[in-house]
């Protein structure tokens, strides 16, 4: 049976990120060979859908050999030999950057619990998501890098997901371990989960209460 993975954020040549971010890699090819070995847990058939930052235009350099620094590579070069079907849906960096995306948001399920979720890149608080976070109460985006796994909108009363590579160890998520994630983070009084609310034109973050995040993703790491 064919199986769907997400992520978000691969960045693939985005050089300088490697600093800023402090990712866990010493060359920028070096995360995108690891980003792209990840994929290979996708077989074909399957489908990987990606939300959005795939590259960056401009940035997307590679070195091949000491002088070769500054090789312009299309993003889409590094994608296509996947054996899985890989699908873009487009982020704030994709507008520019030569990657083909097939939209701006998608409408699915994971699973029967979760029978409307929207994605796109951005999360439900941020203005550009806020047509298309109307449609379900569960949004998996991407955008926050590895700012935080789930967040509940308050204001939205959605649950943002967050499927970003550098928030899951640089690899893809299997739809079956996403689905388990979410309902262990449903698990919880919403009091006691990381949320944010709009005050005076600024995101407020609220924490999740010591201990809460810890036992969400060690679960997920024994049974999914």
């Amino acid at each position: 049976m064919a199986r769907r993975f997400y992520s978000a954020d691969f960045h693939l040549g985005f050089e300088s990120l490697l600093e800023i971010e402090k990712w866990p890699f010493e060359s920028i090819e070096g995360h995108d060979a690891a980003l792209l070995a990840s994929c290979g847990e996708a077989k074909a058939g399957d489908v990987i859908v990606h939300l959005g930052d795939l590259a960056s235009y401009g940035a997307d350099r590679h070195s091949a050999g000491p002088a070769g620094r500054g090789l312009y590579v299309s993003p889409m070069k590094l994608v296509e030999g996947l054996p899985a079907a890989f699908f873009n849906v487009r982020g704030n960096h994709d507008a520019s950057n030569r990657v083909k995306s097939v939209a701006d948001s998608l409408q699915t399920h994971l699973g029967r619990r979760f029978p409307q979720v929207t994605m796109g890149h951005y999360p439900s608080y941020d203005k550009r998501a806020r047509d298309y976070v109307r449609r379900g109460w569960i949004n998996v985006c991407g955008h926050v890098h590895s700012a935080w796994r789930h967040c509940l909108d308050l204001d939205r009363q959605v649950l943002n997901v967050n499927v970003g590579c550098m928030a899951w160890g640089f690899r893809i998520v299997p739809e079956e371990e996403l689905a388990l994630y979410i309902s262990r983070v449903l698990s919880h009084r919403p009091d006691k989960i990381c949320r944010c609310r709009r005050d005076g034109g600024r995101t407020v973050f609220y924490p999740a209460a010591p201990g809460v995040e810890e036992e969400t993703t060690g679960k997920d790491r024994e049974e999914a």
